[in-house]
């Protein structure tokens, strides 16, 4: 337990920064400016100061994987319950419905899917930040759909069964899967991240007016000598993915 405090406070800590200084906005300087005593991680193309660049990008990211993660969970979870408590042809079916939108190759899909709104602009692809969300959630909920009616089907052995077993064991049912949909929110989130990131780094997909730690990667690719714009937050984006790995980790272990 001691190990979930220890991660919870350093996540905690690496987001209050980050929102704190998403609002706080410190002195611009000169465009593509190394990191300096002024400037400890340099200026961005515009000239912006990269300490409110990355901040701001953190949160858009979290913002991003937060969407994703609820979505994905809360369709698994209904979809998951109804297809586990039926069974039977119910079961079967709704798993294999399930199983064959797992089989689709899901980057291919979403970028597809993102040229019907996005607006090409040169090496990428201008895409609502939100509609994005979306479109990757309605992709990636199928996978913890199969997990969710594979717990609540061996709890409950249809609903033919349910009337017959005791409370207790709906009870016992009802905490298994509220366990599991705890769990699964953190990869849920993880998905997000790095479906977007995919998505941005082989399609150029992306919203200016919702930069996240990819954009910045992709706008760096172009000034690779500019080493602080695609160096930092490659390493705020990896201490970020890390975090949230090791917290998933101990609150499965739980």
């Amino acid at each position: 337990m001691k190990g979930i405090y220890v991660t919870t406070a350093v996540l905690l800590t690496f987001i209050a920064f980050s929102i704190f200084y998403d609002f706080y906005q410190l002195p611009k300087g000169k465009p593509l400016t190394p990191p300096n005593y002024h400037y400890p991680l340099g200026t961005y193309v515009n000239g912006d100061n990269m300490v409110n660049v990355n901040a701001n990008a953190i949160v858009n990211t979290l913002i991003f994987g937060s969407i994703v993660g609820l979505g994905e969970v809360g369709i698994a979870t209904v979809y998951g319950v109804i297809a586990g408590s039926y069974g039977y042809v119910v079961r079967s079916i709704m798993v294999r419905i399930a199983d064959s939108i797992n089989s689709i190759p899901r980057i291919p899909l979403l970028l597809s899917i993102a040229l019907f709104y996005g607006v090409p602009t040169g090496n990428s692809l201008k895409a609502n930040f939100f509609l994005t969300a979306l479109i990757v959630l309605l992709t990636g909920w199928s996978v913890y759909a199969r997990q969710i009616a594979e717990i609540v089907y061996q709890s409950s052995v249809g609903i033919v069964t349910r009337r017959i077993i005791k409370v207790v064991e709906l009870k016992i049912s009802f905490i298994r899967v509220k366990k599991l949909v705890i769990n699964l929110f953190i990869p849920a989130m993880i998905d997000g991240i790095s479906t977007y990131t995919a998505m941005g780094v082989i399609g150029g997909v992306g919203d200016p007016n919702y930069p996240t730690l990819t954009t910045l990667l992709n706008t760096a690719s172009h000034l690779i000598p500019d080493w602080w714009l695609f160096l930092i937050p490659a390493v705020f984006r990896g201490a970020l993915l890390v975090l949230l790995l090791i917290l998933a980790d101990q609150l499965r272990r739980i």
